[in-house]
């Protein structure tokens, strides 16, 4: 329904978690709808439980297009805080596929956009399933466009795919067109009876159907198979009670059901200020004929990316509120009070729903706790097994407390309980595995300097000794015969500067010995907070031999001369001589090393020079290939170019499926396939001190920045699915 501004395309990716979790593995650590109802399917009007055929009502949140200026909010913390806080119980996936607009007139950016990205949105997708499962809360599949009949081939493909992943995962429901626009019912019908068949091969979960004019509910039913709901959209501020609420109505009175996916408090377009009493009416309406619905949208009012303006969304500011902290500080616009307060309003005791009819004398009401309780006091004098010990032990009447998840607690006269264990969130660090070579180069931030001026194998392993949270870290190596951890005085005016001048800061000393070892890293619980024990992995490697700068591909004119250094004698970090082969030949007659430079010969020609140095005690093998032009540029022009393509060309070395770090002041980007890399520099402040973004070959980059002034920095890449973030003190 609404109008939308493209964002900017050179705008940076939102940056969050990286790991996509397989949701075969992923388990309810609450309880809510889901463990209550299962499955949804209808009967006739009504939205039903395939599990016990009782009627369900879902209310809910839309998130914001999957795009730039939404992706921020496809983030499992803000899912696990809205089922919490909110009391959702569902929340709607709004995957945009190729286009805003029916007409085709505003594309959207291929890295954001399903057509263009099929791998991310999937692996996104995968987490944000992951994200209902845990939290037991439904989440809606919406192919969010408004021309899906031209797309048609396109969502067979997926529907399909997803279909198929996720059939025995109860909280998945279906919608397969957002907002239909100008197409006539029988093409929204066909479009459906094509992409029905192929998700039924698999799930009979519900699906929701839109319908013309924007979901506008003028047209429905006829759409074959079972399980179907039709779509209504309204927008307070456009769409009245009297008209479209009149569509919802004939619609469930001819026995078809009806799904209100997307409802705004604003006029059609999310622009402007809620409208309150309009909205009331809605909601009477939507509660009195019990039509589950989800609202737009869970985003804040101003993006930062296109600067657009959304009255229809729920938070106020123009601040991505991704975190906890920040979400639990946050402001709200009237629509978002208005929402805020009727989604609370209907928060169920779904713990108790759960084991209703189970009582007997040894039954309490459900009791949630967290995960650093310890143990809870049961009925006196009954005893308790547990369906789930990984959450709650039991022994007699007391409940000991293991971890996040949540048990049914079945007393000895058969009566049933619940008890929901909180996740509490895990302390964090700066501090993740990381790669140190002789010569000083390390990845992930780190440099190995003499911090304390005892050694030149140091490395700090963080900027403080506390957590982010503030629980005091302490450290244990694991490799003692690789490296040994220690407290050092950061007092090398070369290195240690601002805050970390005269600091005591936890440091790696490596021995010198080469290998891969491990660190424990641990801190105490605090308030808010789990204990923190993590593992890393720290590689110390030779050294990466390089040499001149002048030793690259270049064109000489015959008889030319070239500058110093074209063909140095020495690495330049090793000193390890350095021996050249031309065309795979010791010599060429069509030019001469003459001390470090070349001297072109009086032919036109090309040639593939190739330097290798030895692996030597700390320093790995080198080899690099050049290509030198001689005269005609022009490749027909050479003499030898049958000589040059016979040579050989050197097996690259395998490229690591995706790693970032500083090598003398610049990223070095190592990607495994071409496409769009996004990358930004934060101050540690959090401001975007750079940003960009860049159609990149796979393969190795190193991007300068020496621009950049000296100071302490978060890098974050992203290259579709991958990205990783790390700290950076540039000296």
């Amino acid at each position: 329904m609404k109008t939308f501004t493209k964002f900017l395309c050179a705008s940076v990716l939102a940056f969050s978690a990286t790991a996509f979790a397989d949701v075969s593995s992923a388990k309810p650590i609450r309880v809510g709808p889901v463990q209550n109802y299962g499955a949804l399917g209808t009967s006739g009007s009504k939205i039903i439980s395939l599990k016990n055929n009782k009627q369900v009502v879902l209310r809910g949140v839309s998130l914001f297009w999957s795009d730039a200026t939404g992706s921020q909010y496809y983030n499992p913390e803000v899912i696990s805080w809205a089922a919490k806080n909110l009391g959702i119980d569902v929340f709607r996936f709004a995957m945009g596929i190729e286009h805003y607009k029916a007409d085709e007139s505003d594309p959207l950016d291929e890295n954001y956009s399903y057509k263009g990205n099929p791998s991310s949105n999937l692996a996104l997708l995968e987490q944000m399933v992951e994200a209902a499962i845990k939290n037991d809360i439904y989440i809606i599949i919406d192919w969010h466009s408004h021309r899906a009949n031209e797309e048609q081939s396109l969502a067979e493909e997926f529907f399909t795919k997803v279909a198929q992943k996720y059939a025995d995962v109860p909280n998945v429901i279906f919608e397969i067109f957002n907002e239909p626009v100008n197409q006539s019912w029988s093409v929204i019908s066909n479009y459906a009876n094509t992409i029905v068949p192929k998700i039924r091969q698999f799930t009979q979960n519900l699906i929701l159907v839109g319908t013309p004019s924007w979901s506008q509910l003028s047209s429905y039913g006829g759409v074959s198979g079972t399980n179907i709901a039709y779509v209504l959209h309204f927008y307070a501020g456009t769409h009245s009670v009297s008209t479209y609420g009149t569509r919802a109505s004939a619609a469930m009175n001819s026995g078809n059901a009806v799904f209100i996916s997307e409802w705004g408090t604003t006029s059609a377009d999310g622009k402007g200020t809620a409208n309150e009493s309009a909205t009331n009416e809605w909601l009477t309406f939507m509660d009195q004929n019990n039509i589950s619905n989800c609202n737009w949208s869970l985003r804040q009012y101003r993006s930062t990316v296109d600067n657009s303006e959304e009255g229809s969304a729920i938070f106020d500011g123009s601040e991505n509120l991704t975190t906890q902290e920040a979400l639990n500080n946050a402001s709200y616009t009237a629509s978002g009070t208005i929402v805020k307060n009727y989604l609370q309003k209907h928060i169920r005791p779904w713990a108790d729903s759960l084991v209703a009819g189970k009582s007997g004398s040894c039954h309490f009401k459900s009791k949630t706790v967290s995960e650093t309780a310890g143990s809870v006091d049961l009925t006196a004098g009954c005893s308790y097994t547990s369906s789930n010990t990984e959450a709650v032990s039991v022994s007699g009447s007391t409940a000991s407390i293991v971890g996040a998840g949540f048990a049914i607690l079945t007393g000895n006269d058969g009566s049933e309980s619940v008890i929901v264990v909180e996740e509490e969130p895990k302390q964090t660090s700066e501090i993740t595995d990381f790669t140190c070579r002789y010569g000083g180069n390390c990845s992930q931030g780190h440099e190995m300097r003499n911090y304390t001026g005892s050694s030149d194998f140091e490395t700090l392993l963080a900027k403080k000794s506390t957590t982010v949270e503030g629980g005091k870290m302490s450290f244990q190596s694991l490799s003692p015969d690789l490296f040994s951890v220690k407290m050092g005085i950061c007092n090398n005016k070369n290195y240690c500067y601002g805050a970390t001048y005269g600091v005591s800061l936890p440091m790696l000393q490596f021995t010198g010995s080469y290998g891969e070892g491990k660190i424990v890293v641990s801190a105490p619980a605090v308030t808010g907070y789990r204990a923190l024990n993590d593992t890393i992995t720290v590689i110390f490697a030779k050294g990466q031999q390089r040499l001149h700068s002048k030793f690259k591909n270049r064109t000489l004119t015959l008889g030319e001369l070239s500058e110093a250094n074209a063909l140095p004698d020495t690495t330049l970090n090793g000193g390890t001589a350095t021996s050249y082969t031309y065309n795979d030949k010791e010599s060429t007659p069509y030019l001469t090393k003459l001390a470090t430079q070349i001297q072109a010969g009086t032919s036109n020609a090309i040639v593939r020079i190739t330097a290798s140095a030895p692996e030597t005690e700390n320093w790995e093998a080198f080899q690099k290939s050049i290509t030198v032009i001689i005269g005609d540029s022009a490749l027909a022009s050479a003499e030898n170019k049958e000589e040059y393509y016979a040579t050989p060309i050197i097996a690259s070395a395998k490229i690591a499926p995706f790693r970032t770090e500083i090598q003398h002041g610049s990223l070095l980007l190592q990607i495994p396939q071409s496409g769009w890399v996004n990358w930004a520099i934060y101050t540690s402040a959090g401001k975007v001190l750079s940003k960009q973004k860049q159609n990149l070959s796979a393969g190795t980059h190193l991007i300068s920045l020496q621009n950049i002034p000296t100071g302490s920095y978060i890098l974050r890449v992203r290259q579709g699915s991958k990205q990783a973030s790390f700290h950076w003190n540039k000296h």
